[in-house]
């Protein structure tokens, strides 16, 4: 094999390297369905927020509260206009 490339059998420290590397990327990833969003408990509302200081959510009225961005889809919130 040719010396120099990442194929080289003495280069397995790079190796491991790569594969945490990509694996701390797919953990990273696959928490953004549990992400913590706002939503306000209302009749009305229907969409739900990244931030507190979003203003759709700011002109809730009622409670806001904190939420796993699937609990807020499974209780049928879409996200809000001004964040996508």
């Amino acid at each position: 094999m040719k010396k120099g490339t990442i194929l080289e059998p003495d280069n397995t420290t790079f190796m491991k390297k790569l594969l945490i590397a990509c694996s701390a990327l797919l953990l990273l990833t696959g928490t953004a369905q549990t992400a913590d969003v706002y939503i306000c408990i209302s009749r009305a509302a229907k969409k739900y927020h990244y931030t507190k200081s979003c203003r759709g959510i700011k002109r809730c009225t009622h409670t806001i509260e904190q939420v796993s961005k699937t609990e807020a889809m499974r209780r049928g919130y879409t996200l809000c206009g001004y964040e996508d």
